[in-house]
């Protein structure tokens, strides 16, 4: 079980409406829904009635909420009291919602391993761009999706650490659509499909992530129709069908709906821990040290 979806289910069962409880928490309302929906998965069975009119909890997920809200309030009580008396440090990591847990959990463990007295405490946070947060980021450290030259990324203000890992590109697109059917996709032929690009997003940072042409020079027809910059509302719009998502080969949607196919002829992207260059000290360089060395290892 994942905390963002215990997190979404309390928020829910707080507000009783999908919508208020993502503004409480700061996401999407597709992304609060889709995290619902795996705990729902998870359990078995509806943990709340939804209506037109309303939303209540299921006799379910009522029993569920009074098990969770003491244990979820002693825990934050906990880490905040660990916070104000312990002398150890605080590392706070960010980590895309799109990277596979095996690409994640070793290079931390590695420098938890090397930093005993650093506390690294871990969010997953939409692979979104960090650009968005300015001078108030929610993390010391954001580990997600980069192209791979950083240069771009560096003169933007920001220090980039080694690469955990390389992957090659991929599109998301519904099951139906025809590229379904294809085993690998050729960088041209997606002149031919509407594909997301992101609102919001400094326009030289998104062009790194989906590029406005092909590699011979066909305009891409390229869409904002995102209100976040969440993995979990891509996703969502990928599966009505009329538009596709660029990402990475390895990712596997939690959505039968939703396919991943291979894209021949892009740059890869690299995973790498990116911050602040401002905020930079000691112990962040050293975590981007640690982990990277550990990344390599494991590739």
């Amino acid at each position: 079980m994942e905390m963002r979806e215990i997190e979404a289910f309390l928020e829910v069962a707080r507000e009783l409406h999908f919508g208020r409880a993502a503004a409480r928490l700061g996401v999407s309302t597709p992304r609060v829904s889709q995290a619902v929906r795996a705990l729902e998965r998870r359990v078995g069975a509806p943990l709340f009635e939804r209506t037109s009119r309303h939303v209540r909890l299921t006799p379910l997920g009522e029993r569920l909420h009074a098990e969770l809200r003491p244990a979820y309030d002693r825990m934050e009580r906990a880490l905040e009291e660990a916070r104000r008396g312990a002398s150890a440090e605080v590392l706070r990591v960010g980590v895309a919602t799109s990277l596979p847990a095996t690409a994640v959990d070793g290079p931390i463990r590695a420098f938890e391993r090397a930093h005993p007295h650093c506390a690294v405490v871990r969010s997953a946070l939409p692979n979104t761009d960090p650009t968005r947060w300015g001078d108030d980021w929610p993390v010391d450290v954001f580990v997600g999706w980069l192209p791979a030259d950083s240069a771009p990324i560096r003169a933007m203000g920001f220090a980039v650490g080694p690469a955990w890992l390389r992957e090659e590109r991929a599109v998301l697109v519904a099951a139906g659509h025809p590229l379904a059917r294809r085993a690998v996709v050729d960088a041209e032929e997606l002149a031919g499909h509407d594909i997301l690009y992101p609102r919001g997003m400094p326009e030289q940072l998104a062009d790194l992530w989906i590029p406005p042409a092909t590699p011979a020079g066909v305009p891409l027809r390229r869409v904002r129709r995102h209100t976040s910059a969440s993995l979990e509302e891509a996703i969502v719009m990928v599966a009505e069908g009329d538009v596709v998502h660029l990402t990475v080969a390895s990712l596997r949607p939690d959505n039968p709906r939703v396919l991943t196919v291979p894209v021949a002829g892009l740059p890869p992207v690299v995973c790498a821990p990116v911050w602040p260059a401002g905020a930079d000290n000691g112990l962040i360089r050293d975590f981007a040290r640690v982990t990277g060395t550990s990344g390599a290892r494991a590739r």
